[in-house]
């Protein structure tokens, strides 16, 4: 091992030992492998609540709205509707096509977490992350922070291995493009990298030549570099346009950190552990530990790398790309302190995966030299005794693998949906299996809006039912598909009544429900003008499930205010 001038240690890199690279044919029929078992089961399961919102957004950007603009000003940036309405065109409106979209970027996420993790630990922990991934991938209509997270990372760590101009212009354009999708996403990954790049300009051995030199080397050389700058052109030019339009910045701040004080929820007690988990049972104990499991990773290896340099007296090439993982992962937990929910929980993860297999690399390395030199000369009792520490190394990276497919399908959009989920909901825009109740409302409230209105007719689903416009082809008179705490002061109010008395919807349905079980959140309580309106102008018809039917008063029962 050779020791730089300025510290740096320079050793072979883990992917380059042993390391044989997939050819693109194989690398093509592991995806399309990947493509089809996602797809075996991408009809099980439903979220009438956030996927409802991914599909009417869709639709509306599909008709010519724009995201944040003509509708939902304080909701999703329009990416991930955009990227929608393509699959809509592809393969028609339905909330399947959303999915497909969903499943082709899948595989591609699981392949750059497996190319990160080899950077840092051999072929076998590297195919335990990709397990990790496989069965815990996010929500379909989620997946693109996780999405970006992982291909962001991705890039940054392909910076830090090598010193190419087009490999920098390539993770400037996928941060800009990520600012599409998640505004939070690009601002932590494009400070993260400059964080590590500042760590590497001091602590790595300058190149031979300047970048400009180096991209004139040769002609392939430079063919890239211009390729590159073409691409990052692409995406500059939208990218710039909506960034700086007229208080974008102001909202999606807001949106990120100003929703907390509304929307936080705290972490899930884990204690006293044995009294909770005789009560809630296995299951939700596991999905409680998920919680903390992050922060014990992310704790344990920045302490691990602390000591590590300090007893090196410098930085390896490898402990830079365990700080790209640990920097990027700590930054994308933060979406869990912002809400923790295990929806938001799952989509942060792939980070913890890389470096909890990691741990377990070191770990096992640990163990097994260890016993090498305990059990000295007994060939037999070192063999047994390797294949305990294996076995005991897999067990929870396929622990988790079975319990989140078995018991958690809903919320991973994995193969344990079909266990949970029996009952077909099959109408022209959705065919998805449910659970029974859930089916039996849905199609009763479909019903009863096509009975009470016409397709095209405005109605309003308040406060978190956006699915019904899409299921039913009706229109959301306002711009909020969804109205949630925090979201409108008393301006805002006042002029979502106005939308409503321009276009009076023929059916409301309302879900009267305080939300994570706090008064405050109860529409009446976070929009009283709103309910006031409501209650004015509109009767209680049916309820069905947690549904309540409204439809219009008649104009003598208005002016009596009953």
């Amino acid at each position: 091992m050779e020791t730089s001038s300025i510290g740096i240690k320079k050793t072979t890199p883990i992917s380059s030992m042993n390391s044989y690279p997939l050819k693109p044919l194989w690398l093509a029929l592991i995806y399309l492998v990947l493509v089809a078992y996602l797809y075996s089961f991408s009809e099980y399961g439903l979220n009438v609540w956030d996927e409802g919102g991914y599909a009417n957004g869709t639709l509306r950007t599909l008709n010519g709205e724009k995201a944040m603009e003509d509708f939902n000003p304080s909701g999703y940036l329009s990416g991930r509707y955009i990227y929608g309405a393509i699959f809509f065109k592809l393969f028609g409106v339905s909330i399947q096509s959303l999915r497909i979209g969903v499943i082709l970027i899948t595989p591609i996420m699981i392949f750059m977490v497996y190319a990160i993790s080899r950077r840092i630990m051999p072929q076998g922990f590297a195919f335990l992350t990709a397990v990790f991934v496989l069965s815990a991938p996010a929500m379909y209509y989620n997946r693109f922070f996780t999405f970006f997270c992982v291909l962001n990372l991705y890039l940054l760590v392909r910076c830090v291995e090598k010193v190419q101009p087009q490999r920098y212009l390539y993770l400037a354009g996928a941060i800009l493009l990520s600012g599409f999708f998640k505004f939070e996403v690009a601002l932590f990954s494009f400070l993260c990298s400059v964080v590590v790049f500042i760590i590497q300009s001091f602590l790595k051995t300058k190149q031979q030549h300047s970048l400009i030199q180096e991209y004139q080397v040769s002609f392939i050389g430079r063919t890239k570099f211009w390729i590159s700058i073409g691409l990052l052109v692409l995406v500059l030019i939208p990218a710039l346009s909506f960034l700086f339009k007229k208080d974008f910045f102001n909202l999606a701040v807001n949106m990120v950190l100003g929703s907390y004080q509304v929307w936080g929820n705290p972490f899930p007690s884990l204690f006293p552990f044995f009294a909770l988990w005789s009560e809630l049972g296995s299951h939700e104990m596991f999905q409680r530990l998920l919680f903390y499991i992050p922060v014990w990773v992310y704790t344990g290896v920045a302490f691990f790398l602390i000591i590590k340099i300090i007893k090196q007296k410098g930085v390896e090439a490898i402990d830079l790309y365990v700080v790209s993982i640990l920097l990027i992962g700590i930054c994308a937990y933060g979406l869990v302190l912002w809400r923790a929910g295990f929806d938001n929980l799952l989509r942060t993860l792939p980070p913890a995966y890389i470096l909890f297999c990691y741990i377990l690399y070191l770990t096992r390395g640990r163990l097994l030299s260890l016993l090498e030199v305990s059990t000295k000369g007994s060939g037999a009792l070192v063999v047994s005794r390797k294949t305990a520490v294996n076995v005991v190394t897999v067990f929870l990276p396929f622990l988790f693998f079975y319990e989140m497919n078995v018991n958690h399908g809903f919320y991973a959009g994995t193969i344990g949906a079909v266990k949970q989920e029996t009952a077909l909901l099959d109408m022209p825009r959705v065919k998805a299996y449910t659970n029974p109740a859930e089916a039996e409302w849905i199609e009763k409230v479909v019903d009863r809006i096509e009975k009470y209105s016409e397709a095209g007719d405005p109605i309003l689903a308040l406060p978190l039912n956006p699915i019904f416009y899409f299921l039913t082809d009706r229109i959301n008179p306002t711009a909020y598909d969804w109205i949630l705490p925090g979201m409108l002061n008393e301006k805002d109010e006042k002029k979502v009544i106005g939308q409503l008395q321009a276009s009076p919807p023929k059916v409301i349905v309302f879900v009267d429900i305080p939300i994570d079980g706090k008064e405050d959140r109860r529409l009446a309580n976070y929009t009283p003008l709103i309910h006031s309106y409501l209650a004015k102008n509109y009767e209680f018809k049916e309820m069905i499930g947690m549904f309540q039917i409204l439809l219009p008063k008649s104009e003598g029962q208005q002016n009596l205010g009953t």
